[in-house]
């Protein structure tokens, strides 16, 4: 019976979930506060989509056509959905007007963050948060999309870097790897970098574990050895 109950609470609690628009561990809606900060964006991008993304967060430019409204989610174990936590929202009017978080209504509804636009065209920026190596940044747009990495990071070297999704060019400018897809839709966008001393930390670690591992063969061989031979000086070495 206890069990029962146990497991009619777990069920309330995904059907309360649900309802209030965030998953189990969900994301709140961002306050005003965080949707009203000051943020400088780069209106003159040349992708549809550009993520200029810097140490701890992400910068979101995207171009906006028939539609006023934007939704953004981020996924995890079992499928689950969450929304994504933005803050510092703006929009900018074909005809060259900045408007900030006033103009732009941000809520939380089905797992997922809910824009609603003051136009159907026009352009969209928002700040997201990013780590300190990676990047992940679900995204509602169509077009071409643009990825620009912090200085000295690079995604060439396998384990350390890896890139989401596929079909990307990448460049170096200023010390900074640009990636760009020709065409995403609706896409997320996952990129794990590193920097090039991490390569040489790790390749030094490697180097002296290895000088490590030969030390200890070594050393046990030696020891072998000299068993042996006290072995043969006792006598004890004998065929049967």
């Amino acid at each position: 019976m206890s069990r029962l109950k146990v497991a009619l609470g777990v069920l309330a609690l995904v059907a309360l979930a649900g309802c209030t628009g965030t998953g189990l561990g969900g994301t709140p809606a961002p306050s005003d506060e965080q949707l009203a900060e000051n943020a400088t964006y780069d209106w003159s991008h040349d992708a549809d989509v550009t993520l200029n993304v810097t140490g701890g967060e992400y910068k979101t430019v995207a171009d906006v056509n028939g539609s006023e409204r934007v939704r953004l989610a981020s996924t995890s174990g079992f499928a689950a959905r969450n929304p994504v936590s933005i803050s510092a929202v703006q929009f900018r009017y074909e005809n060259g007007t900045v408007v900030g978080a006033d103009a732009i209504d941000v809520s939380t509804r089905d797992q997922r963050t809910v824009i609603d636009l003051p136009a159907a065209n026009g352009t969209f920026a928002y700040t997201g948060s990013a780590g300190t190596r990676s990047v992940n940044a679900p995204l509602d747009f169509e077009g071409s999309h643009e990825v620009v990495l912090p200085p000295g990071m690079r995604v060439s070297f396998p384990v350390f870097g890896d890139v989401s999704p596929g079909g990307y060019e990448q460049s170096v400018e200023d010390n900074r790897v640009h990636l760009r897809w020709s065409s995403l839709s609706s896409a997320t966008v996952s990129v794990d970098y590193y920097l090039v001393r991490d390569l040489y930390i790790f390749g030094g670690l490697l180097g002296a574990l290895s000088l490590v591992a030969v030390g200890g063969v070594v050393y046990y061989r030696l020891r072998i050895r000299r068993l042996e031979r006290e072995r043969e000086e006792a006598g004890l070495d004998y065929e049967r």
